[in-house]
């Protein structure tokens, strides 16, 4: 049985900046603001530093724009390009495929990490590009908080909420990418 736990990381609402595909910089953001880092940095001045990748692979950079959709890309940043990225301004730690305890450990040592799951939670509804298959509704939230069997997350969609634990654990083993972002 573990305590409760909430960091208080900000909420980045990135529809209201008008990066609908912008999840993965305002996740980050959140992060690197709640350890002071970054802070001279609002999140659209941030946005205008992401890796652009050239070839719209998310796994070299952002595919696409992170203000709009188009045809064929996948508008993402994956963990490799964006610790690159991130770690200019701050301590970031690649979890990605590491059990949901070592994140929950993470966030008990006063450390958010952002996670990649899909919108609103919902189960992953896969394609395949020519990188690799995917969840068309890609997704990244900052988990900042632990209650019993709750997490609390930083979500630049939906605000900052409680979900079952059982709930984040189902969509984020689908891929198991995370990334702490460290004191």
């Amino acid at each position: 049985m573990s305590s409760r736990v909430l960091l208080g990381a900000e909420n980045i609402d990135q529809n209201a900046w008008g990066a609908i595909n912008g999840c993965e910089a305002a996740s980050l953001l959140e992060g690197l603001h709640y350890q002071n880092r970054a802070d001279q940095l609002n999140y659209g001045q941030f946005l205008l530093k992401m890796p652009i990748s050239a070839d719209d692979n998310p796994y070299h950079g952002f595919g696409g724009s992170p203000f709009k959709n188009q045809s064929g890309k996948f508008e993402a940043i994956f963990t490799r390009p964006l610790m690159r990225w991130g770690s200019q301004y701050g301590h970031l730690q690649e979890l990605s495929g590491a059990d949901p305890q070592w994140l929950y450990d993470a966030v008990r040592h006063g450390n958010p990490v952002l996670t990649f799951v899909t919108v609103h939670f919902e189960d992953p509804d896969w394609d395949i590009y020519p990188f690799g298959k995917v969840p068309t509704n890609n997704h990244a939230v900052l988990l900042d908080g632990l209650d019993g069997d709750q997490v609390h997350v930083s979500d630049p969609i939906d605000g900052q909420y409680w979900l079952p634990q059982s709930k984040f654990e189902r969509i984020y083993n689908s891929r198991r990418m995370a990334i702490a972002i460290n004191k």
